[in-house]
């Protein structure tokens, strides 16, 4: 599949793939999913279209899931039109459907130049209500959809992976609200007078904007025990598809990437996350798994075999707390500066 020749006039290509498909800073990019595409099965015939145009965000989704699952060593079975992948290994299959949380309506390309600017209260507010309630949607709308009752599903888990792309830089700090709606719980945490963290945990009954009114812990919804687990990262964007591609060996070398972000500090009395910053190049050793979670419905009728998924963080419901198994290196989000480096004589100068 020629997924960058564009099968639909130019004012009707995504403002993201138009980047992508032509820019010199997004070369690496390019170079790896051109690689990955004989490998991917179009089983719908409309993944090219939906690519360039509306569907970017969720086909990219779909397209970073692919390399996590092949790398992760799991056999896919293409037989099926849904759900988006049936992956197989050690006598286990385990069916997966793909879904974001979207741009809402039509946007102007100015606004996919726009950088959102929050203080920290107001972020705590959206995580609180407002982003619950954006990833209630598409999950809810997925449950709907009944893929349970398929005949190649029925008895085996059934997963569903999300990711938000509503806004620019969203999943730098969207991530912790998907928690909290999945069990109905958040966590406080203070310090005791011998300095050692105490966490408490706090029930959640309801997110309310507006009119708007969701119940909390999607997994205690009726017909969420059909739902095995929910994977997510904050990583399954084209900044990822270019460092890969960088350290595949994609790429031109005048094109720099400087990444920068938080990862998981596994002190134990640790109650922030650890920040990182260095220069991205083929000598890294970055992995598609890096950043993706799957958290575990504690009332699911089907579970997830954990050893399908080792290379990820693990998240279940036990008692009335969140547990959670992070692997080394565990990164929640990050950024990725490009640097376009010019000789002299691009400069104009003599």
């Amino acid at each position: 599949m020629d997924i960058f020749s564009p099968v639909k006039a130019e004012e009707k290509l995504h403002h993201y793939f138009r980047i992508l498909s032509k820019e010199p800073s997004h070369v690496a990019a390019r170079g790896i999913i051109r690689e990955m595409m004989p490998h991917c099965v179009d089983i719908d015939g409309n993944f090219i279209e939906q690519f360039q145009t509306t569907g970017f965000d969720a086909r990219v989704w779909e397209l970073y899931l692919n390399a996590y699952l092949v790398e992760e060593g799991l056999f896919f079975d293409r037989a099926h039109h849904a759900p988006d992948f049936i992956v197989q290994k050690y006598g286990h299959t385990v069916a997966i459907e793909a879904t974001i949380v979207g741009r809402k309506g039509g946007l102007a390309e100015v606004d996919f130049e726009r950088f959102p600017e929050m203080t920290h209260e107001q972020i705590l507010e959206k995580t609180r209500n407002e982003m619950p309630i954006k990833f209630g949607s598409p999950l809810f709308s997925k449950l709907q959809k009944k893929y349970w009752e398929l005949e190649h599903v029925a008895g085996k888990p059934l997963v569903i992976a999300i990711a938000d792309f509503h806004d620019n830089q969203s999943m730098l700090w969207t991530s912790t609200s998907l928690t909290n709606y999945l069990y109905g719980v958040r966590h406080d945490h203070h310090y005791d007078e011998s300095g050692k963290l105490i966490i408490t945990p706090q029930k959640i009954d309801k997110h309310i904007v507006g009119n708007k009114e969701i119940p909390s812990g999607f997994f205690f919804q009726p017909g969420a025990e059909n739902i095995s687990a929910v994977m997510f990262s904050a990583s399954g964007t084209i900044s990822k598809f270019n460092r890969m591609g960088k350290q595949a060996g994609f790429g031109d070398s005048n094109v720099r990437l400087i990444r920068s972000g938080t990862m998981h500090d596994h002190d134990p009395n640790a109650s922030l996350p650890k920040t990182f910053s260095y220069e991205f190049d083929k000598n890294c050793e970055e992995t598609w798994a890096e950043g993706m979670n799957m958290f575990h419905n504690p009332n699911a009728l089907h579970p997830v075999p954990e050893e399908l998924f080792p290379s990820i963080a693990h998240h279940r419901f036990e008692g009335d707390m969140i547990v959670s198994n992070l692997p080394e290196g565990h990164v929640y989000s990050s950024m990725t500066m490009i640097l376009n480096v010019l000789s002299d004589e691009e400069w104009g100068i003599a």
